[in-house]
C-alpha cells in the first residue's frame, strides 16, 4: 500500500511538471523571437531597395519574385503618388469659390517601373523566416560591410505608434501592418505610410492656396507634385508572434520625404 501511494505521488509530481512545462512552451511560442537579422533590413542603405519573396526550392524564382517586389516598391516611392493639377490645368477638377478641388494619383507608371527593374541588381541576401530577403541596387553599388552584421534589434521607440513627424525640411512618417503573410505585412505599411504624407500634402496645399492668386497656386501645385516623388523607406522591424496556431507578421516602416 506504502509502495502505491509514492507512485502515484511520484506520477502527480512528473504530470505537474510535464503541464508547467507546456504552459511555458506556449506562452514562448506565443511571443515568437525573431531571429537575427542583417543591419540592410532594419536600416536601408541609400540608393538601395529590399525586395522580398516566399522561400521555394528554386533560388531564381526567389530572385526573381524579389526583383520584382523591388522594382514595384522603388517606382512607388519615386513616382506613384502625385497631385492633380488643379481647375486651371484639369478638366477634371472646377474651381469654386476660390477653393481649388484637386484628386491624388495614386497609380504607378508602368514604364518607370520596367526601367527600375531592368536596372536591379541583387546585392545581397538573406533567408529567414521563411522569406528569402534581397537588397537591389539601380547603380551597381556595393553595400558597406557594415550593413551585413546580422543582430536581433529591439524595437526602437518611435514604432511604438503610426504617427507623422515634421522637422524642418523633412517629414517622417511611421506605420505599422500586420498580416499572415510578411510580404503583405511590409507592402502594406509602405502604402499606408505613402498615403499619410500624400495627404498631408494634399491638406497643405489646400490650406495655402485659398488666400493666393492663380499664379502662386500653379507654383504650390507643382512643386508638391514633384516634391512627392521622393519618398524613400528609411527603417524597418518586424515581429512576429502565434495566434491560433498561425503566425502573424508586423512589420514597422518609417518613410521619409524631403519637403
Amino acid at each position: 500500500m506504502k509502495n502505491v501511494i509514492i507512485l502515484i505521488l511520484t506520477l502527480l509530481v512528473i504530470g505537474g511538471c510535464v503541464t508547467h512545462n507546456e504552459i511555458y512552451k506556449q506562452k514562448t511560442q506565443d511571443r515568437l523571437e525573431t531571429p537575427p537579422l542583417l543591419k540592410w533590413i532594419y536600416n536601408t542603405p541609400e540608393s538601395f531597395v529590399v525586395g522580398i519573396s516566399k522561400k521555394s526550392m528554386s533560388s531564381e524564382k526567389m530572385q526573381e519574385a524579389a526583383k520584382q517586389m523591388a522594382a514595384v516598391m522603388e517606382s512607388r516611392n519615386s513616382a506613384s503618388y502625385i497631385i492633380e493639377k488643379y481647375a486651371a490645368t484639369s478638366s477634371d477638377n472646377t474651381l469654386k469659390s476660390n477653393v481649388i478641388e484637386f484628386k491624388l494619383n495614386v497609380s504607378s507608371s508602368p514604364q518607370k517601373t520596367e526601367q527600375i527593374y531592368n536596372s536591379l541588381e541583387l546585392v545581397d541576401s538573406i533567408e529567414v523566416l521563411g522569406y528569402f530577403f534581397g537588397l537591389f541596387s539601380t547603380i551597381n553599388k556595393e553595400v558597406s560591410t557594415s550593413f551585413n552584421k546580422a543582430y536581433i534589434q529591439r524595437i526602437p521607440e518611435y514604432f511604438e505608434k503610426d504617427k507623422l513627424e515634421i522637422s524642418g525640411n523633412t517629414i517622417n512618417c511611421y506605420n505599422t501592418k500586420s498580416s499572415s503573410s510578411l510580404i503583405s505585412a511590409w507592402e502594406n505599411a509602405a502604402i499606408e505610410a505613402r498615403y499619410e504624407i500624400a495627404k498631408y500634402f494634399e491638406k497643405k496645399v489646400q490650406s495655402a492656396i485659398i488666400n493666393t492668386d492663380v499664379i502662386t497656386e500653379k507654383r504650390i501645385a507643382l512643386e508638391t507634385s514633384e516634391k512627392l516623388s521622393k519618398m524613400k523607406l528609411k527603417s524597418s522591424f518586424i515581429t512576429t508572434e502565434l495566434k491560433d496556431n498561425l503566425r502573424t507578421f508586423k512589420v514597422y516602416h518609417e518613410m521619409e520625404i524631403i519637403k
